[in-house]
């Protein structure tokens, strides 16, 4: 006894449109420099504006700084002192 499925024939489909894939393209683009660049003017401003006091991400990087010269003057001194 022979199998009753028959397969269905193979349909192609049309590509889809260069022109849309194109512009997609563009736009990801796009979106992802401009992302870049708030990124890196955000990082600008926190660095040009880290000694102002301001309770923003700038005073953070201040009192990194601050840390690590500390951590690293300690550690001069402590071979100094051997």
């Amino acid at each position: 006894m022979s199998e009753d499925y028959v397969r269905p024939p193979i349909v192609a489909l049309e590509l889809p449109s260069q022109r849309a894939s194109i512009w997609r393209f563009r736009a990801t683009m796009t979106v992802l420099l401009l992302l870049l660049v708030v990124i890196i003017v955000w990082i600008a401003h926190a660095i040009v504006h880290n000694s102002e006091g301001s309770p923003d991400v700038g005073s953070g990087l201040a009192r990194w700084h601050v840390a690590v010269s500390a951590v690293s003057f300690n550690a001069a001194s402590l071979n100094v002192a051997r």
